[in-house]
């Protein structure tokens, strides 16, 4: 017994005991913490519009990253594939987080305030948003019906004069009341996300007229104020638009191969007949397709990225208090964007995705489309329950082939042992890192055991070659077999570190790479010395 306290009491099993309570605790407190694989979630394929550089493509993976971390998800992961395909993935499956999730993703997030058509400023211009209350940031609700939210926001100096100065006396006044003062009807200005700046929208006739219909009567869940009619909508926002059903006119016709100098899309309703997007082709336009969301919300309105329309007050055009000259108005530099819906939780929900949208900035490239796959959290638990059944089974296989390869279980034993240490050191480490274990991880975990039993039998097999009868032959052959062992692992390392440093684009084997290095550095640093000290105790006392 004197000889087994005293391999206890050496550095290297002091190091592997004291990992492996370690490990143990962190798994006993923290537990481990599955991906999508195994709790389920969803997994995005986005498609660009075009094909873009990789300066370009490390932009807009980190933009989505952004989106992604802002929405408060947890094991986010986002690869490009290719040069116009990005996979984002997530530990959700919720379907109306997914859906408002999918449309962050989707929008370009251009970001627009105009008024007659004449840029006010843009997302690109906002330098902070206020997230506190004192600010006017949150819900509130007015009424038993309406929820309001407000998004306040701080423009840059340059951005508050331009629009300081383009709101100037944009209001007209249409009485004096001696107890409340004069009386304004006052211009609005127009938010747009991802106006199609770049394209001219062909709008059916009875389209128009519906369209027509729905802005006159407003909706306060769209934030399209009443009486707002299709002229006023696109004067404002600098977008040209063509009625048209069938064929074109000959004036049209003109009209378009003029817009085509600078317009590079026509953007057309879904009951578009197919001569119109043959003329549209042939003039050279790339014909996008907009199909309507909703029923209730105008086609045009959707068409043209419209999102707000919110009427300029007395004080921000410089009229309360009176200024008379343009030169000397007063700079606002601190806005609100304000919305309102019936619920609270859809006002959350509309102030959060513009918060986000703001925040994390537009993307270079426009979005072509979003296809999505969602793995359900049974399906998850069967991997889980499939994958520690093949665990188990190579454990019971590893076992036997030890057992009949040495004929001794005091042998045999103490790698299997000495293997299922491993694997609670690596779980333990991951769980310290809150590292979330996918399918590909789960899967070099396994694999990493499998290398450090072989090298195990490399070491027992050194040790057992020939009579150790002489000081140090143990020792030296010990040196031998680690050799051996870290030769292989320096192998398994510069094999599996580029796919971590580069090869993002590689998705999942990404898990597999840093589980494989992980386990490969306990074993040859940890668990293969703490071995050697027991084979080498066990075949002297043999001896």
């Amino acid at each position: 017994m004197s000889g087994l306290s005293d391999i206890i009491k050496k550095p290297r099993m002091i190091i592997w005991l004291a990992l492996l309570l370690l490990s143990l605790s962190a798994l006993l407190f923290n537990g481990l913490l599955f991906g999508v694989d195994f709790e389920g979630g969803t997994i995005f394929q986005i498609e660009l519009e075009e094909s873009v550089s990789t300066t370009q493509m490390d932009t807009i993976t980190s933009i989505v990253s952004q989106r992604l971390d802002a929405f408060g998800l947890s094991d986010t992961k986002v690869n490009p594939l290719g040069d116009d395909l990005i996979a984002a993935q997530i530990a959700e499956t919720d379907v109306k987080k997914i859906e408002q999730l999918e449309n962050i993703l989707k929008t370009q997030a251009r970001f627009e305030a105009l008024i007659d058509g004449q840029l006010l400023f843009k997302g690109s211009d906002i330098k902070q948003i206020f997230q506190d209350g004192a600010n006017g940031f949150g819900v509130s609700q007015e009424g038993d019906a309406r929820f309001t939210w407000r998004l306040p926001f701080l423009l840059s100096q340059e951005a508050a004069a331009s629009f300081s100065k383009g709101v100037f006396h944009r209001c007209t006044s249409i009485g004096f009341d001696p107890s409340t003062g004069s009386s304004y009807d006052c211009d609005s200005t127009y938010f747009f996300i991802d106006r199609p700046d770049d394209g001219v929208i062909i709008l059916p006739t009875a389209v128009y007229t519906v369209d027509n219909e729905l802005l006159f009567k407003g909706n306060p869940s769209e934030n399209i104020p009443v009486q707002l009619d299709v002229e006023t909508l696109m004067g404002n926002s600098d977008v040209p638009y063509l009625i048209a059903d069938s064929n074109f006119t000959a004036t049209q016709l003109d009209n378009l191969a003029e817009l085509k100098k600078t317009k590079k899309k026509a953007l057309v309703h879904s009951s578009a007949p197919a001569e119109l997007r043959t003329q549209l082709e042939s003039l050279g336009f790339k014909v996008v397709e907009i199909k309507s969301d909703k029923d209730e919300v105008p086609w045009i309105w959707s068409a043209v990225g419209a999102r707000q329309v919110i009427s300029i007050t007395p004080g921000i055009a410089n009229l309360e208090p009176y200024v008379e000259n343009v030169q000397n108005a007063a700079i606002f530099s601190q806005l609100n964007i304000t919305g309102s819906s019936t619920s609270a939780e859809e006002a959350t929900q509309e102030l959060k995705s513009l918060q986000i949208l703001l925040e994390t900035g537009s993307l270079p490239i426009g979005i072509k489309s979003i296809s999505k796959q969602t793995i359900s959290p049974l399906l998850g638990s069967e991997f889980l329950s499939t994958t520690l059944l093949i665990g188990f089974i190579a454990l019971i296989i590893v076992s036997l082939v030890l057992f009949l390869r040495y004929r001794k279980i005091k042998l045999a034993a103490p790698m299997v042992i000495v293997a299922l240490s491993e694997i609670v050191i690596i779980a333990g480490t991951l769980s310290f890192m809150s590292y979330r274990l996918d399918l590909a991880a789960v899967t070099g975990i396994l694999a990493v055991v499998g290398t450090g039993v072989d090298d195990q039998i490399v070491i027992t097999d050194e040790l057992l070659r020939g009579e150790a009868s002489a000081g140090g032959s143990f020792v030296n052959r010990v040196k031998k077999a680690f050799f051996i062992i870290f030769a292989a692992a320096a192998t398994t390392i510069v094999t599996m570190l580029p796919i971590i440093l580069f090869g993002f684009g590689f998705g999942k084997l990404v898990g597999f790479a840093l589980t494989t290095i992980l386990g490969v550095l306990i074993g040859v640093f940890v668990t293969r010395p703490a071995f050697s000290i027991i084979a080498e105790y066990l075949l002297k006392d043999e001896n």
